[in-house]
């Protein structure tokens, strides 16, 4: 009897989720993402979240844009949905596209997930405590359960703090920081991830966890390095360790999806320091 052919497995999904609207007036983050898009799709099956380039934005329960980004991520869900992809890739636009890739894959995961959050910013204000009312500053509170109820209820299954390190991470605001203090979360300076990513690994290997999902807003390398990204912080992560960062976490466990945000080139071309990281995004 012959045997029966080896079924190939499913591509992951690229979603290109080119929403700026968190991050205030940036209409260049559609643009942006777009950009990167066409460079890293790779054999992965993609669909596109339509996003207007430009109109005024209404601040609603302390949200700037509430009304389009609700409405964008309730269209992000509906083709996740649609697709049930176990793999997804997602390229922003602001840092809220995670509230509706992350919320997905938890759920599909049933939350054996690791998070690694890549950011100079942890994300983790509240409409009450957010300086400025963007929901890119927003989503891990929102992912954690936490933050309007509008945008809590997309969230099925609520990650836990015990499967997020904050890598990178150098500018929380004075209520984040208290929110990490109270959660315990586990953070990692810029430093650490430069000594090399063995602090990350003895992170990883404690949760017992052999999946993880990786968030990578720009703005956690150095930005001499890497300039083009919406809200640059001083003293970030070389590149080259960057990139061993994210070598070994593919070479520890099994990334079921990633998101590349925040990039911001104002209508120039992709920065050579970049291409090390996207030829990573590409293959992982």
């Amino acid at each position: 009897m012959p045997t029966p052919p080896q079924l190939q497995p499913e591509p992951p999904l690229l979603l290109v989720f080119p929403k700026w609207q968190g991050g205030g007036a940036l209409p260049a983050l559609r643009d942006s993402a777009l950009a990167l898009a066409a460079s890293v799709q790779g054999t992965r099956r993609r669909r596109d979240v339509e996003v207007a380039l430009d109109h005024p934005l209404r601040v609603e329960s302390g949200i700037h844009g509430r009304a389009e980004l609700l409405g964008q991520l309730r269209e992000a869900r509906s083709i996740l949905e649609a697709e049930r992809a176990a793999r997804v890739f997602g390229l922003g636009g602001d840092c809220g596209i995670e509230v509706a890739l992350l919320s997905h894959l938890s759920a599909r995961h049933a939350g054996a997930l690791a998070v690694v959050w890549l950011d100079a910013h942890p994300d983790l204000n509240t409409p009450e405590s957010s300086p400025s009312g963007h929901f890119h500053g927003m989503p891990l509170r929102v992912l954690l359960g936490d933050g309007d109820p509008e945008f809590t209820a997309l969230v099925e299954r609520p990650l836990q703090a015990s499967r997020i390190v904050l890598a990178g991470m150098r500018a929380p605001d004075p209520p984040e920081r208290a929110f990490i203090e109270a959660r315990r979360l586990t953070a990692l300076s810029p430093g650490a991830l430069t000594d090399g990513p063995d602090a990350l690994l003895r992170w990883l290997r404690a949760t017992r966890l052999d999946r993880a999902y990786v968030h990578l807003d720009l703005d956690v390398c150095e930005p001499r390095e890497v300039p083009t990204v919406a809200c640059p912080a001083p003293g970030g992560v070389a590149v080259d360790a960057l990139l061993r960062t994210l070598e070994a976490i593919s070479d520890e466990v099994e990334i079921v999806g990633a998101a590349i945000t925040e990039t911001l080139l104002d209508g120039g071309p992709v920065p050579p320091a970049l291409e090390p990281i996207l030829r990573w995004f590409r293959d992982a």
